[in-house]
Parts: C-alpha cells; structure tokens; sequence
C-alpha cells in the first residue's frame, strides 16, 4: 500500500477522532463500573418486591442527581424509588432507624416503645 503523508487537516480530523474515540472507551469503562455496582437483582426488584397493587399520585421534588440516577437505571425507576421508601419506611417501623420521634422528651432513644401521645406523665 502506497504509503502518504496527511495534510493538516487530515491530521486534525485523524487527533479528533483519536481523541474522541479515548473519550468513548472511557464512557465504556465508566458505565461498566457503575453497573457493576448495582446487584444483580435490582432489574428484578419492581417485580418480586412487595408492593401494595393500589397506588396514589402525588408529586415529590427530589434532588436533580437522584432523580438522574433512578432515570438511567431505566424503565420502572418509579417503582424503584417506592420500594427504596418502603425499605426506608419499614426501617422506621421496625426501629432498625431512628426519627425524631424515636427519643424521649430527655433525647434518649427509645427503642421498641411506642411514642408517648398526648400527656407526658
């Protein structure tokens, strides 16, 4: 093969493209890497999770990176951002986390009893 030499502007377009096709595979790796932590059964999560089949429409404001991470988690991220606030509910429930109404009027925590309503004697 006849071996030429590139113009400039071949030369330009030959370092863009290299410089494009680097940022391209390191896309690759990136995306590789963020799915490699997410578990393996999160696709299947808004399937075998369990969640109440009546559902009610509200709207939530959520800060712009989470609701760009659910998005590109892709379709169903509505059913995961509810069963990531079931877990999250539960958890208060449970006590396996505190809220605020989870300590005394003194700040001790009172794990597995039930909040004081009304009078405090």
């Amino acid at each position: 093969m006849d071996e030429r030499m590139r113009t400039n502007a071949q030369e330009l377009a030959h370092v863009k493209l290299m410089i494009e096709l680097e940022k391209q595979q390191q896309d690759l790796r990136d995306a590789r890497l963020r799915q490699s932590l997410i578990p393996e059964d999160w696709a299947d999560l808004e399937a075998t999770a369990p969640v109440r089949p009546r559902k009610k429409k509200v709207t939530v404001a959520l800060d712009e990176d989470v609701a760009r991470w659910f998005k590109r988690l892709g379709a169903g991220y509505h059913g995961r951002i509810n069963s990531v606030l079931r877990s999250y509910m539960l958890a208060l429930i449970s006590k396996e986390v505190l809220s605020e109404g989870d300590r005394n009027r003194y700040g001790e925590e009172i794990w597995g009893k039930a909040g004081v309503r009304g009078k405090e004697g």
